[in-house]
Formats: C-alpha cells, sequence, structure tokens
C-alpha cells in the first residue's frame, strides 16, 4: 500500500483511503484480461459466510464457515446436512432465483427460459412474495419484494439438502428432527431493534426468525416430523412451491 500512503497506526480513516485505492487500481486492472472464473474476490478464507457469483455461475465456500456449529466431522450428520448443506444448497439455488435466472452458464445476462418457464415461475415466486410480506416486525411488514431471491434461495437450499440426507443416510425420526433444528439453529442471532428495522428496508435478506418460520413452514416434511396440526401456522393449508 505504499503508493498510495502505506498503512500506519493511529490513521484508520488514512488507511481505509489507502486500501481502497489499492482495491481500485486492482479492479481496473483486470479490466482488460479475461475472467478469472475461481477469483474470489474480497472474499477471505476466514469469512465465515458464503456466496453465489452470477458472474462466473459458482458458488463459494470459505473454510471460515466449514466448523462447528454448522459443519464438524465430529458431529451429527444430520446437523451437518441441515445446517452448511442447507447453506450449500441456498447459494446454488440463487442461480435460479429471481435474478440469477437471466444469466446463462457462462455469467452472461442473456435470458434463456422460454415465456411458459418465465410465466409459472413469476406466479410461484409471487406466492413466496406475499408470503414474507405478510410478516411483521415491531409493527412494520418485511418486503417480500426485496427479500424474494433469498427467500427462493432458503426454499431451494432445504429442499436439496433435504433430498440429500434422506438418500444417502437414511435417517431416523430422531436425526430428521435433529437436521431441521440445525436448519433453525443456524440463523440464530441477537439484533438491536434499531438495526433490524433499518434492516427491513435495504437487507435482501429476511429477518432471521422469518427465514427460519417462513422457509419451513412451506416444506411439508418439517410438520410431518413435529406433527404439526392441520391448518396451523407451521402446517398451512396452502403453501408455495418453487423449486
Amino acid at each position: 500500500y505504499e503508493a498510495f500512503g502505506g498503512i500506519h497506526e493511529g490513521s484508520l480513516f488514512n488507511n481505509v483511503v489507502a486500501t481502497n485505492a489499492y482495491d481500485v487500481q486492482k479492479t481496473l486492472a483486470r479490466l482488460t484480461r479475461r475472467v478469472e472464473r475461481r477469483r474470489w474476490g474480497s472474499s477471505a478464507a476466514t469469512d465465515v459466510n458464503s456466496f453465489y457469483s452470477r458472474k462466473v455461475n459458482g458458488i463459494f465456500i470459505p473454510a471460515g464457515i466449514l466448523q462447528p456449529p454448522f459443519y464438524s466431522p465430529e458431529q451429527a450428520v444430520a446437523r451437518n446436512y441441515g445446517s452448511v448443506g442447507a447453506i450449500c444448497g441456498h447459494e446454488m439455488s440463487h442461480g435460479f432465483d429471481d435474478i440469477g435466472r437471466e444469466y446463462d452458464a457462462d455469467g452472461n445476462r442473456k435470458g434463456w427460459w422460454t415465456p411458459k418457464v418465465v410465466s409459472n415461475f413469476e406466479a410461484r415466486a409471487k406466492c413466496i412474495k406475499d408470503l414474507f410480506s405478510s410478516y411483521e416486525l415491531d409493527g412494520r411488514h418485511v418486503n417480500g419484494e426485496l427479500t424474494l431471491g433469498e427467500a427462493i434461495a432458503d426454499s431451494g437450499g432445504l429442499k436439496f439438502s433435504w433430498e440429500a440426507f434422506l438418500e444417502h443416510h437414511h435417517p431416523s425420526e430422531e436425526e430428521k428432527r435433529l437436521f431441521f433444528i440445525a436448519m433453525g439453529q443456524t440463523w440464530c442471532q441477537k439484533e438491536k431493534p434499531v438495526s433490524a428495522r433499518a434492516d427491513l428496508l435495504s437487507d435482501q435478506h429476511p429477518p432471521a426468525k422469518f427465514r427460519v418460520i417462513g422457509t419451513l413452514s412451506q416444506f411439508p416434511p418439517f410438520a410431518d416430523i413435529f406433527k404439526c396440526p392441520a391448518g396451523s401456522a407451521m402446517n398451512p393449508e396452502k403453501r408455495c412451491h418453487l423449486w
């Protein structure tokens, strides 16, 4: 960072300016190069996160999230599938959400679905949008349009991981319950009310509570395992089904 003033203890502002300038220079230098499809971008291996890149049509799972409680070879397999398994499926599903669907296999924004498929997708996606718009946090409604992509990915990720879990492990009833518990615990968090209200305006992710309730209520195996009464909030008569 020396070319941009260097990094100095006790000078946060100048350090931020220097590192940002360095990042801008690196970004501009890539303009004339071929796309590096395996480039991690700004994410570090230590990040407890995961993401999907439409530009390269790839999912990225940093090592930081491959640790308890999300994943461990020492913990119950049901926990691994319910947590990081669903996360991996979530990122895969972004390739087929309301924005990802517009990109082809090479990362170009080039619609490749037929009009009939698009029409069916939009009709089914509207169900998910309306569901999340019905949720309230501190008297304010969730913006189902804003959170649609993440809600779609949560739903798809749960289904992918569940099907893989059943196929490869033939779990017991207790293990099936643990799968769903792990999924719910993945999104446990504490947040100040003022921050939660601000997130309703700008965060593309639904509030953590509704990522769990909204996703699981639309998944029949959850209601079957926990014996939720028919017509109850977690076992509604009408469900949204996209993928």
